[in-house]
């Protein structure tokens, strides 16, 4: 009998442990099951906060970036066109312009379902001065001072900032060598960074234009000419012809944006041309009003642009910096 009692409670022992397991197994399962379900649960989650996030980019959120870019673009071009032609109050035609613009495209998102507001603060405006030099009916005429023969004179003293600075050269007008070349300076003031930027421009053959930049390393590089025959050199923008030339960077080392600094051609009687340039200081250089060649007239450096998008799904507002063709722009 004592053998078959403890037999019995093997038995048992045996029976309880395989419960014990298998209640483990059951609740390890479980846990198991309600961890993958919480998974599935928070990746669903994020699927579908990436399809919102990205359905707003596509159904809004371009829109909205692309009506800015076109607003700013089209101020851009206004404000130049208002420098370029107004004969009286650059300002306040800027202002009317821009109000027709803003009424314009208003309009036009109207019918689109969406409102679009673009709105000029004037009292963030940063003065400054349009500087040019256009074609005259006889043609180009030389690069140098407004009395047509001072050769080295400066276009511009104690400017402390650049933008939308273009010329346009007659190769056939330009020098063979380097060193007799028609050349645009940035100088530095003593008490700024009293460092010296330069451009200069030369023909060496065939029409080709040399551009060869000395920033305390001189770098040249040569380009044909445009199908008109010219050259036209952005130096603020860093092209030649609308060809990227990495080592045309305006005024480096020298424009900091606080420090002033001269601008200055030299050897303009070797070279005939067009340019233009917005500069916010100046002393002396081109007189002023239109008649003279070349002419300077007050204009507007920089601007703040208030911009809103609205639709039913997207709110967007911004405000950006208007002052086309600066070096870092």
């Amino acid at each position: 009998m004592a053998d078959v009692s403890v037999s019995l409670d093997r038995e048992d022992a045996d029976a309880a442990r395989d419960e014990d397991r298998a209640q483990i197994i059951l609740i390890t399962g479980l846990t198991l099951a309600v961890l993958f379900v919480a998974v599935v649960l928070l990746l669903n989650t994020v699927i579908y906060t990436e399809n919102l996030a990205t359905r707003g980019v596509d159904a809004g959120g371009a829109e909205a970036i692309e009506f800015r870019e076109g607003a700013v673009d089209d101020l851009a071009g206004i404000l130049h066109r208002e420098h370029r032609n107004s004969t009286d109050d650059v300002f306040a035609n800027f202002n009317a312009s821009a109000r027709r613009y803003g009424r314009t495209v208003a309009d036009l998102r109207a019918r689109d379902g969406a409102v679009g507001e673009v709105r000029v603060d004037n009292s963030t405006v940063v003065t400054g001065y349009f500087i040019a030099q256009n074609e005259t009916d006889s043609g180009f005429r030389d690069m140098t001072a407004p009395d047509g023969t001072t050769t080295n004179w400066t276009v511009a003293g104690n400017a402390t900032r650049t933008r939308n600075y273009r010329l346009t050269v007659d190769p056939g007008s330009l020098s063979s060598s380097a060193g007799t070349a028609f050349t645009v300076v940035a100088d530095g003031s003593t008490g700024g960074t009293n460092e010296t930027w330069s451009v200069a421009l030369s023909n060496p053959t065939d029409d080709n234009l040399t551009v060869t930049v000395d920033n305390g390393t001189t770098v040249s590089e040569t380009f044909t000419p445009r199908p008109d025959g010219n050259h036209t050199v952005d130096l603020t923008g860093g092209t030649v012809n609308g060809e990227r030339f990495d080592a045309l960077v305006w005024a480096e080392g020298v424009q900091t944006g606080s420090d002033r600094f001269d601008l200055r051609y030299e050897n303009g009687d070797a070279a005939r041309g067009t340019y233009h340039l917005v500069v916010d200081e100046r002393d002396d250089g081109a007189n002023p009003g239109r008649p003279s060649r070349p002419y300077v007239i007050d204009a507007i450096y920089s601007v703040d642009v208030e911009i809103t998008y609205r639709t039913p799904e997207l709110e967007y507002a911004d405000v950006v910096r208007l002052a086309p063709g600066e070096r870092d722009a």
